[in-house]
């Protein structure tokens, strides 16, 4: 695997030394009250080994991430790694203070639609520093969310193919490595996650083995999805000799192929009969809607069969919102990097 010949890392203003952790910030911009950051984590260790970057609150109201990530670097030790993390808690620290979902306070932008950034709006000046100061460090890279204000989200890790014959071997493998079940390879044009302007799909064409990671969601942070992210990184780490210990594989891994939306018709109060996770069947009632005065006027009811990875949390809906996304998935294939480390290997 890839190793920087480094003795210190620096990333602006921050630097680490072998054997030490330092914490500071990446100044980016300002606005008319104050300066525009990126926080920082180095953690920089004892041996020779890659450098890993870890990024959490791209949307900053994801919280399960960020507190997995905080987790993370407070216990990682430097006399107990090889290589380094880079990391960086909470990318959108304004859409953190704020409470702000999806988009930036600043601008009104989705940092997660725009990477790598450019010369444009805060927002783009912010991503690009992100690229070029941050990822541009590091041969691996894991960019983790979950579903945001609304969204209440089956976990799974995806990345998206770039050609590249050994990046995408190491893509795959980190994805199969991070996710608890389910995992996407994203092709080119295809619009599954991450697609053009995601954090991840840029940074896999910048040359860094980059991979989504999502868990949690809703405004929740659940200790259930805090460990999902925090056991998904460290299961990447030991893949990639960072720490001590054999990575485990999931058993039953599923592929996603494709995934579609079912969609209200009619409007007003929304009773969901499904829940994330649950395996849907066509034509298969998913919620009621109910007009003002409390008659079912519509029972939404699936078209196509799938795994229901994204329940939007509404309560009151318009003709055309969506209900529930579902993924289209198939049996994870045999794949000789990971296999090794699946039960029974």
């Amino acid at each position: 695997m890839p190793v920087k010949e480094t003795t210190t890392i620096e990333v602006g203003p921050v630097s680490a030394e072998t054997g030490e952790v330092a914490r500071g910030f990446l100044n980016v911009g300002e606005t008319a009250t104050g300066p525009v950051q990126l926080p920082l984590v180095i953690v920089n260790g004892v041996e020779p080994g890659p450098t890993l970057c870890l990024t959490a609150g791209v949307h900053a109201t994801e919280y399960a991430s960020i507190a997995a990530l905080m987790k993370l670097t407070n216990e990682v030790q430097p006399n107990q790694l090889r290589g380094s993390i880079i990391a960086v808690p909470i990318v959108n620290l304004h859409m953190f203070a704020a409470r702000t979902p999806f988009t930036s306070p600043l601008d009104g932008v989705n940092l997660n639609k725009i990477a790598p950034g450019g010369e444009g709006s805060i927002s783009e000046i912010l991503a690009r520093a992100l690229f070029e100061q941050v990822l541009s460090k590091a041969q691996y890279h894991i960019d983790m969310h979950a579903g945001d204000f609304g969204e209440m989200l089956l976990a799974f890790a995806g990345y998206s193919l770039t050609g590249n014959h050994e990046r995408d071997l190491q893509g795959e493998t980190l994805a199969r490595l991070w996710t608890p079940q389910v995992f996407c390879l994203a092709p080119a044009g295809t619009g599954l996650p991450p697609s053009p302007g995601f954090v991840a799909y840029a940074g896999a064409r910048k040359g860094v083995v980059s991979i989504l990671a999502e868990a949690g969601g809703n405004g929740g942070l659940d200790d259930a999805d805090i460990r999902t992210h925090y056991d998904g990184v460290r299961n990447v780490m030991r893949y990639l000799g960072m720490i001590d210990g054999n990575p485990q594989l999931r058993p039953n891994l599923l592929s996603a192929t494709g995934w579609h939306n079912t969609r209200a018709k009619r409007a007003g109060l929304l009773r969901l009969k499904v829940s994330v996770g649950d395996k849907i069947a066509a034509g298969q009632g998913v919620a009621e809607v109910c007009d003002v005065f409390g008659r079912v006027v519509e029972t939404v009811r699936a078209a196509k069969p799938g795994l229901a990875m994204l329940v939007w949390s509404h309560k009151a809906v318009n003709t055309g919102d969506p209900i529930v996304r579902c993924w289209s998935t198939k049996p994870a294939g045999p794949f000789a990097e990971t296999d090794r480390f699946g039960p029974g290997a």
